[in-house]
C-alpha cells in the first residue's frame, strides 16, 4: 500500500491504465479503435499485423482519400472538437471559420473529394499565430490551417495513423490513442520504483521547427509507398507560412497547430525510440519532452551521449539550458509535475500559469455578478483538479484557494467602497462557504472529498469478507458514489 501511494498516488482510477502500461503492442492492433478510422477495410486490418512482421508496405492508399465519407467523417471528427465562441476564432489565411464552413459543409467535402481525385488539391499557407509560452516571456509559434485544410489534414491522419501506430513502443506516450500524461507519469515512476533514479533531463532544441522534410518523409516510406501520399504529406510540409501578409516557404518544420503534426513528429522521432530500445536505456516520451533513466550517473552520461549522436544524425541538437543529469533526490520537472523523493507536486510553471490565466479573469475591475464569476472560473479550476489531484498538492491547493478568494474580495470591496462600506465588515460577511453557495469550486474541498472517497474504498477492499477470509472486492456503497471531485 505504501508504494502504491508514493508521489501522491490515492485513488485507483489509474488501474485500468496500468493494465495498458503492461500489454505489448500486438501487431493486429487491438488497441485501435477502428470507428476512428473508416477507410480501413477488414481485409486491411487482418494485413496490418503481417505486413508489420515482415516490413512490408502500404501501396495504393490515395484512392481512400477521395471517398467523401472519409472527408466527410474527418470534419464531424472536427467540428464536435469546438463548441460556442471557439468557432468564430481560429481561421486560417482565407479567414474562414468553423461556424462558416459548418454552414456549406456538404458542397465543400464534395469539392474536396473531387480536387484529391483529379490531383488540383493544393493546401493553403499556414497562419502564424502566437500563443504566450507558461513561465516565460516568450511565444509559442503555431500554425493555424485553414478548415479545409484541416479536415484532409484529419482524414490523412486516420488514413495512415493505424500504420505507424501498430510499431510505436511503449515508452512513447504523446498524442496517441488511448495514452496520456498520466500513463508516461506512471511508467516513469515505475522505472524510479526499480532503481534508475537517475534523469537525464533533456529538450530537444526548436523540435517543431527543425524537422527535416525529407528525413521525415524517408521516415513515412518506410511503411507507405503510395506516392500521392507521399506528394500530399510534402505539400502540407512545403505549403508554407503566412506572417505580416508574407508568405515564407521553410525548408524544415512541420506547423505546430496542424492536426496531423503531431504524428509526422513521433513518426519521425520513432528511430529515436528504436536506438533507445536497442542499446537497453529506460525511456519515457511524451512528443518532444523525454527522459531517460538509469541506474547510476555513468548509465545516464552514456545515454545521453548515444542519443546526442542519433539526435546529430536526425539533424536536431539538444538544447545545452536545459538539459541535465539529475539525481531523484535534487529533483525535476516533467509534464506539469515537480518530482523529488517520493513525492510530486505542480511545478512552479504550472502554478504561474494557472495564476496568470486567474488573474486575467479577475481584475478589480471586472464587471457581472459574482455567482456568475464562480461559474465560470469552475472549469478552469476543475480541470487544474482532476490532472494535480493524485500528487502531494495538499498543501498547494489551499494557497490557491486563499489566492483567488482574496482577489474576488478585492472585486466585491472595490464596488461597495463606492456605496461607503468599509472592507473589513465586507470581509467578515463574504465567508469561504458564500463563494461555494456562489458555484466557486473549491480546491482544498474536493481534495478533502476525494482522499476521503478513496480511503474508505481501499478500507472496503482491505477488510475480510465473512465467507472467505479474503480481502472484500466488491463495489463501495451507493452512498460514497460520484463523490470524487
Amino acid at each position: 500500500m505504501a508504494d502504491e501511494t508514493r508521489w501522491g498516488r490515492v485513488g485507483e482510477a489509474t488501474t485500468k491504465q496500468k493494465a495498458l502500461l503492461v500489454r505489448a503492442n500486438d501487431c493486429g492492433g487491438g488497441r485501435i479503435n477502428w470507428y476512428r478510422h473508416p477507410a480501413w477495410t477488414e481485409a486491411m486490418r487482418a494485413a496490418l499485423g503481417t505486413r508489420r512482421a515482415s516490413g512490408g508496405k502500404w501501396f495504393s492508399l490515395i484512392d481512400r482519400m477521395y471517398d467523401p465519407r472519409l472527408l466527410g467523417t474527418a470534419w464531424e471528427r472536427l467540428n464536435q472538437s469546438k463548441s460556442g465562441a471557439a468557432r468564430q476564432r481560429g481561421a486560417g489565411v482565407d479567414g474562414v471559420t468553423m461556424e462558416q464552413f459548418g454552414q456549406r459543409a456538404g458542397e465543400e467535402i464534395g469539392r474536396l473529394a473531387q480536387e484529391l481525385r483529379d490531383g488540383n488539391y493544393r493546401p493553403k499557407p499556414v497562419r502564424r499565430h502566437y500563443i504566450p509560452k507558461p513561465g516565460s516571456h516568450k511565444k509559442r509559434p503555431l500554425g493555424l490551417p485553414s478548415v479545409r485544410d484541416k479536415v484532409v489534414q484529419e482524414a490523412l491522419r486516420s488514413l495512415i495513423e493505424p500504420i505507424f501506430e501498430s510499431e510505436f513502443l511503449d515508452g512513447s506516450d504523446g498524442f496517441r490513442p488511448g495514452r496520456s500524461t498520466d500513463m508516461a507519469c506512471q511508467q516513469l515512476e515505475a522505472a524510479l520504483r526499480s532503481g534508475q533514479v537517475w534523469v537525464v533531463d533533456a529538450d530537444i532544441q526548436g523540435f517543431f521547427d527543425n524537422i527535416d522534410h525529407e528525413k521525415l518523409l524517408d521516415q513515412v516510406n518506410r511503411r507507405v509507398a503510395d506516392g500521392k501520399v507521399l506528394g500530399l504529406i510534402r505539400a502540407f510540409l512545403k505549403a508554407g507560412v503566412m506572417e505580416e501578409m508574407k508568405v515564407r516557404y521553410e525548408t524544415t518544420g512541420t506547423p505546430q497547430g496542424g492536426v496531423v503534426s503531431p504524428l509526422l513528429a513521433n513518426i519521425f522521432l520513432h528511430a529515436l525510440d528504436e536506438r533507445w530500445q536497442r542499446a537497453g536505456i529506460a525511456w519515457v516520451r511524451y512528443a518532444d519532452d523525454f527522459l531517460l533513466l538509469a541506474s547510476t550517473r555513468e548509465e545516464a552520461e552514456a545515454a545521453l551521449a548515444i542519443t546526442r549522436r542519433v539526435l546529430e544524425e536526425m539533424g536536431l541538437a539538444l538544447s545545452p539550458e536545459k538539459t541535465r543529469i539529475v539525481h531523484l533526490e535534487e529533483g525535476f520537472d516533467f509534464l506539469g509535475w515537480h518530482y523529488q523523493g517520493s513525492q510530486r507536486w505542480p511545478r512552479q510553471k504550472s502554478l504561474k500559469n494557472l495564476r496568470r490565466k486567474l488573474r486575467q479573469k479577475t481584475r478589480r475591475s471586472r464587471p457581472g455578478p459574482m455567482p456568475a464569476i464562480c461559474r465560470e472560473l469552475k472549469s478552469m479550476l476543475q480541470g487544474w483538479f482532476h490532472y494535480f489531484r493524485d500528487g502531494n498538492s495538499g498543501s498547494v491547493f489551499p494557497k490557491l484557494d486563499s489566492w483567488l478568494r482574496r482577489r474576488l474580495r478585492s472585486i466585491l470591496n472595490r464596488r461597495q467602497r463606492r456605496r461607503g462600506l468599509g472592507s473589513l465588515h465586507l470581509n467578515r460577511g463574504w465567508t469561504n462557504q458564500t463563494f461555494r453557495d456562489w458555484g466557486l469550486f473549491d480546491l482544498t474541498e474536493s481534495l478533502r472529498r476525494y482522499r476521503q472517497y478513496w480511503s474508505m474504498i481501499h478500507a472496503l477492499r482491505l477488510k475480510p469478507t465473512p465467507c472467505s477470509g479474503e480481502p472484500c472486492a466488491g463495489k463501495p456503497p451507493a452512498r460514497f458514489g460520484g463523490r470524487g471531485g
